[in-house]
C-alpha cells in the first residue's frame, strides 16, 4: 500500500490528488445537508440558513485551501530535497558520470568525468559522446548507443573486456562502463558510470608478473643446483691436471687455465642465480669499478666476434669505489656490450664520472653506434621475457637490472633507430653505500 509524503513529525502526508478529492467529497456533503436543513427550516429563517451556508462553505474551503497549500509547499520541499541529494551525490561521485541522450548528444557530465577525460563541461554539453572514443571505435558506436535503447535496460560493460577511452590531449585509457538506461517526460537517457582502471590492470599485470618471477627462482635454483655439480668434477680435474710435477705441454697448460678461469666464473655466475632466487645479495667488497670494466672487456676481446668491436674508453681515474659484487657488475657490463655486438654495432663508447646532480653516486655510460631500438620495444625492455633477438630469452637485461638494483643504483636506456643506444649505470660511492647499510643495521636492531 502505497503512503504519502511524510512530514517532519513522521506522520505521512496524504497526496495532493487524494487530498483535493478527500475535501470535495466532505463539500458534496456539506451541500447536500444544507440543502435539506434549507427545506426542513421556516422560511423566514431563509436568510440565516444561507447565512450559515456561506459562512460554514468558507471555513471549509479555507481549511482546503490551507492544507493543501501546505502539502503542496512540503511536496516541493520534498522534491527540492531530493533534487539537492541527488545532485550531491553527482558532484560527489568517485566514478566519472556522463549522461547523453537518444541521439548520443551529451547531456550531463560530473566532476570526476571532467577529472577523467581533461575537458571542462562547457566543451562536452551538447557534443556527441564519440568524442570520448578513439577515433577507431567512433563509427560503429552509434549503431550500438541504437540498439542499446532499443533493449532499453541497463547492462555493464568492460567486465572482462577492456573499453578504451580517449582524454582531450589524446592519450587513452583503460575504462570500465555502467550504462542505465533511464526513461523520462523529456525522452529516454543513457547514464554512464565510468571508471579508469589503469591502476587497477598494472597491479593485475604485477601480480602475473611476481607469479611467473617466483617460477623464474625456482627453475633458477634448480638450474644453479645442477650446474654446480658438474663444474666442481671439471673444476676439480683440471686442478689436478695443473698440479706441480704434472708434465704438461705450455699451450695445453695455459689452455686449461682459461678453462679453470671460466668454470670459475661459471661457478660464480651459478651462485648469483642462488642468490637472486633467494632475494639475497652475494658477497660484497670494495670494488674499483674501472679495473671492473677493463676485465671485463680484456674477456670480450678473447671472443672473436667481441674482437671486432672498437672500444673507446674515457674513465675517471679518481672515482672512489663502490661495494659490489664483482660477478654481478661484470654479468652487467658483459651483457650490456654483447647486445650493442648483436644490435650491429662497431664502436662502443664507456665513460665513467661522478654524477654532479645526484652527489654520492658515480656513473657508467656505455653507447653503442648499433641500429638502436624502436620506442615501442623500448617500453617493455627491462621486462622479463621480452627480447627483440630471434633466438634470445628476455632476461638478459632484467637480470641486469634487478642486480644494478640489488646494488642500490639504477638503469636507464636511451635510443634512437639508426643512431644507436645508451644505456646509463647509476651506483651509490663507498662511503654512501656503507652509510646505507650501517643504517639498515641500526634499524634492524
Amino acid at each position: 500500500m502505497k503512503t504519502g509524503l511524510i512530514s517532519h513529525t513522521g506522520r505521512p502526508h496524504p497526496h495532493p490528488a487524494r487530498l483535493a478529492i478527500r475535501y470535495a467529497l466532505a463539500g458534496i456533503v456539506w451541500v447536500a445537508v444544507s440543502e435539506y436543513l434549507l427545506a426542513a427550516l421556516p422560511i423566514h429563517s431563509l436568510v440565516l440558513n444561507r447565512l450559515l451556508f456561506v459562512s460554514v462553505t468558507t471555513v471549509l474551503l479555507f481549511i482546503v485551501a490551507s492544507r493543501y497549500a501546505h502539502t503542496l509547499q512540503f511536496s516541493v520541499a520534498v522534491r527540492d530535497e531530493a533534487l539537492a541529494r541527488a545532485r550531491g551525490y553527482f558532484e560527489s561521485s568517485v566514478e566519472g558520470i556522463v549522461t547523453a541522450d537518444t541521439e548520443g548528444l551529451i547531456r550531463q557530465v560530473n566532476p570526476r568525468a571532467q577529472e577523467l577525460f581533461g575537458y571542462r563541461e562547457v566543451e562536452l554539453l551538447g557534443h556527441p559522446i564519440e568524442v570520448l572514443l578513439p577515433e577507431r571505435y567512433r563509427q560503429n558506436h552509434p549503431a550500438l548507443r541504437e540498439a542499446f535503447h532499443q533493449e532499453g535496460r541497463s547492462r555493464a560493460m568492460g567486465l572482462g573486456r577492456e573499453i578504451i577511452a580517449m582524454r582531450k590531449d589524446g592519450s587513452e585509457f583503460p575504462a570500465e562502463v555502467t550504462v542505465n538506461h533511464v526513461p523520462t517526460h523529456r525522452g529516454d537517457l543513457a547514464i554512464a558510470f565510468v571508471s579508469d582502471i589503469t591502476e587497477r590492470r598494472a597491479m593485475e599485470r604485477e601480480a602475473r608478473r611476481s607469479e611467473t618471477l617466483n617460477a623464474l627462482g625456482a627453475v633458477a635454483t634448480g638450474i644453479a643446483h645442477e650446474l654446480n655439480n658438474p663444474l666442481a668434477v671439471i673444476a676439480s680435474r683440471i686442478e689436478v691436471m695443473l698440479m706441480p710435477g704434472q708434465e704438461l705441454p705450455p699451450e695445453l697448460r695455459q689452455d686449461l687455465m682459461v678453462l679453470q678461469r671460466n668454470v670459475e666464473r661459471a661457478s660464480r655466475i651459478s651462485q648469483n642465480l642462488l642468490s637472486l632466487a633467494r632475494q639475497r645479495p652475494g658477497v660484497r667488497q670494495p670494488l674499483d669499478i674501472n679495473k671492473a670494466i677493463e676485465e671485463a672487456i680484456l674477456l670480450l676481446r678473447s671472443d672473436s666476434r667481441g674482437a671486432r668491436l672498437a672500444f673507446e674508453l674515457d674513465l675517471d681515474r679518481t672515482l672512489p669505489e663502490v661495494v659490489a659484487e664483482p660477478t654481478s657488475l661484470e654479468q652487467v657490463l658483459i651483457n650490456l656490450v654483447s647486445n650493442a655486438r648483436d644490435a650491429g654495432a662497431t664502436h662502443l663508447a664507456i665513460r665513467t664520472a661522478s654524477d654532479a646532480a645526484r652527489p654520492g653516486n658515480l656513473e657508467i655510460s656505455i653507447a653503442d653506434d648499433g641500429q638502436g631500438i624502436a620506442p615501442a620495444a623500448l617500453e617493455r625492455l627491462f621486462q622479463p621475457f621480452f627480447t627483440t633477438k630471434p633466438k634470445g630469452t628476455g632476461l638478459g637485461l632484467w637480470l641486469s637490472r634487478r642486480m644494478i638494483q640489488d646494488h642500490g643504483g639504477s638503469m636507464e636506456v636511451k635510443s634512437e633507430l639508426g643512431k644507436g643506444t645508451t644505456f646509463t649505470i647509476l651506483l651509490p660511492i663507498r662511503e654512501t653505500t656503507a652509510a646505507l647499510h650501517e643504517g639498515d643495521a641500526h634499524a634492524g636492531k
